[in-house]
């Protein structure tokens, strides 16, 4: 019981780090081009500022439970898939140090500087997870419960295309957002750019679909079709959904593109459940939820304890959007 209490958690977390974080993503990407002058883009850095650290302890959390909770997926799919985790953490890293830097120094060409390493930094973060969850919605070279990754398995088109897809929608999720959470010039441009790039990011989704059901190791990963393509048409629904509703449904509507990023964690659960990697070489390498876990009895001590840790967590970030619900304008202040 405790290992698929665990998996259910872990999905939780990567969820939430997709949903959250994918609002600063989507705005580091399509930022620089909203704001048009100096105003504008204190306007984009002050309505995301406050979330900023917040949203990533989500992927903290993911990393402890990946790490504690399945040391079987660790030693699988983490160290096969390092290359490219690595470099994702080191545009993290990266991310990480220009927000902080790019308002040590007065003048906007320093500013300007620092953007655009947050732009790539971002950009490179949105290629990297699409790659990742394009890779690992499909049969993977699982063997002796070892992930073998090169660059033959992430150039295939269902990983390419699920790439250009995380762009697409962390963009869409972030014009959402920010048409909601920001006065003037800037709501108006995002509510507009988000009601263009909706048909795209949705388009893009269903074409990384239709890859996915013609190339025949990624249609092997999909052992319950049927709910993973109720939840890939919902999905699309709230990409389409969303910025209609910026004008009149307000935080609705960013909570709508929210899903949509958060998705392919519901669509990897989904799609591979009771296991959580699927063997290209067939299913005895399956490698199945319980075991990858740990020790029953290790997930029995530590699980009450995370289980006691959430709503701690759910209720922190809670009054920190409730916190700072107010629309964000050039007066607001600007945390990075």
């Amino acid at each position: 019981m405790w290992h698929n209490i665990w998996y259910a958690l872990l999905g939780l977390f990567l969820a939430g780090y997709l949903a959250l974080d994918g609002i600063t993503l989507g705005t580091g990407i399509i930022g620089r081009w909203l704001a048009r002058d100096d105003a504008e883009r204190h306007t984009v850095a002050a309505a995301t500022g406050p979330f900023f650290l917040g949203n990533e302890v989500w992927l903290v959390a993911a990393a402890g439970i990946t790490l504690g909770g399945f040391p079987g997926l660790e030693s699988s799919v983490i160290s096969g898939m390092y290359p490219l985790i690595v470099f994702a953490v080191g545009a993290l890293l990266v991310r990480e140090a220009a927000m902080q830097f790019r308002r040590r120094v007065p003048g906007a060409r320093w500013r300007r500087r620092w953007d655009a390493v947050v732009q790539c930094a971002c950009l490179v973060l949105a290629l990297m997870w699409g790659a990742l969850g394009g890779a690992l919605i499909g049969a993977v070279p699982v063997k002796g419960g070892h992930l073998d990754v090169d660059a033959g398995v992430l150039l295939r088109p269902v990983p390419v295309l699920s790439a250009l897809t995380a762009v697409a929608v962390f963009a869409l999720h972030a014009l959402v957002f920010l048409a909601v959470r920001t006065e003037g010039g800037v709501a108006v441009r995002a509510a507009e750019l988000s009601r263009r790039l909706a048909p795209v990011a949705a388009g893009l989704a269903a074409v990384t679909a239709l890859a996915a059901i013609a190339d025949g190791t990624a249609r092997d990963g999909l052992l319950n079709p049927l709910p993973t393509a109720l939840l890939f048409l919902t999905a699309a629904a709230a990409l389409l959904l969303a910025p209609r509703l910026t004008t009149t449904s307000g935080w609705r509507a960013p909570a709508v593109s929210g899903f949509a990023a958060l998705a392919p964690v519901l669509l990897i659960g989904a799609a591979h459940f009771p296991q959580t990697v699927v063997s290209s070489v067939g299913p005895r390498e399956h490698i199945s939820v319980s075991e990858a876990a740990a020790d029953p009895s290790t997930l029995s001590v530590v699980g009450p304890v995370v289980l006691l840790v959430l709503p701690v967590l759910l209720a922190f970030q809670a009054m920190q959007w409730w916190a700072f619900r107010a629309k964000a304008d050039e007066r607001s202040p600007a945390y990075f």
